[in-house]
């Protein structure tokens, strides 16, 4: 078994189990910010507050290119239905789809900061999840939580996947016509049920 799959199955333990999972210093970004040896690294605080720090006492680089480093050494970097169901139960949801396809949908719906999701699986917290993608973009510019786009040589293909996803322009890009049609149906059958 390989230590990304032991990760991501003992995370999904720790997270039935509610306990945070360990902490694990040869991660991306514990590796990157144990590089500066004045620089204490606070597990409890998020990616960016921690950057913040560092460069209110450093200048330094490579911070983007470790956080994605990050998201694939927790979430994986090939499109294998595992890595796509262990997504959808970070992101909570029930029931986990069977097929790759299937996850990309519902995953497609949620609206999630992805630096926020990153931190989740090294602080223990609950990713937050938003009702619209107008609040995650407000909460994004709030808290400065912006995920890199420039690195994608960086990023495999679940993370590729992802970022296309929540980089495209509103009403573009795969499933944006999709969605607005299963809405429609969904409304119709409510409304025919006499939910409307």
């Amino acid at each position: 078994m390989s230590s990304s799959t032991e990760r991501r199955s003992e995370s999904a333990d720790s997270r039935r189990t509610s306990t945070p999972p360990p902490v694990d210093d040869d991660m991306p970004l514990a590796a990157f910010f144990a590089q500066f040896a004045s620089f204490s690294f606070n597990e409890n605080q998020s990616s960016h507050k921690n950057f913040d720090r560092l460069v209110k006492v450093l200048k330094c680089d490579g911070f983007k290119d470790a956080l994605v480093h990050e998201f694939n050494a927790r979430f994986g970097t090939d499109n294998s239905i595992s890595n796509w169901q262990y997504l959808c139960g970070v992101l909570r949801i029930d029931p986990v789809p069977n097929s790759v396809k299937g996850c990309r949908k519902c995953v497609w719906d949620m609206h999630v900061n992805l630096v926020d999701l990153v931190d989740s699986q090294r602080t223990g917290k609950s990713v937050k999840l938003f009702a619209s993608l107008e609040d995650l973009r407000a909460y994004t510019h709030h808290t400065r939580n912006t995920f890199p786009k420039e690195t994608r040589a960086y990023q495999g293909g679940l993370l590729r996947n992802i970022t296309r996803m929540y980089f495209r322009r509103p009403g573009h890009g795969p499933g944006s016509a999709k969605k607005k049609e299963r809405k429609k149906k969904q409304k119709a059958a409510r409304a025919a049920a006499g939910g409307d």
